[in-house]
């Protein structure tokens, strides 16, 4: 289904990418975790480069974790609620099924390998 005509507030759209940055996040604390996992099975240990990975997909969650409740905390604070058309930025998304979550379509639940389409 194209993108045509989207018109969201200001509030609606920066919520719907509070909750997209959201799911970025529990992506990355699925493939942290994976990880860890995976890494801890070794009965060498963890070397530094896995330790150094590992900490940078924690800080990438917990950042990802942080400006997702500052957009959902922001979008609360906007009065504006003129819808403004989003449709050229959307269909600018090279992810079909990401440009059709941030226009506020129907929300499907990520699962781990989920392949997001072109």
């Amino acid at each position: 289904m194209p993108l045509k005509d989207i018109h969201l507030s200001p509030c609606e759209a920066i919520l719907l990418i509070s909750q997209e940055i959201r799911s970025l996040q529990l992506r990355i604390a699925r493939l942290e975790h994976g990880m860890e996992a995976f890494y801890s099975s070794d009965k060498a240990g963890l070397g530094h480069v896995t330790i150094t990975a590992l900490q940078e997909l924690d800080m990438l969650a917990q950042s990802t974790e942080a400006i997702a409740t500052y957009m959902a905390d922001l979008s609360h604070r906007l009065d504006d609620d003129t819808p403004i058309d989003l449709t050229p930025e959307l269909t600018a998304i090279p992810l079909r099924e990401l440009g059709h979550r941030l226009g506020g379509f129907k929300q499907v639940t990520l699962t781990a390998n989920s392949p997001e389409l072109f």
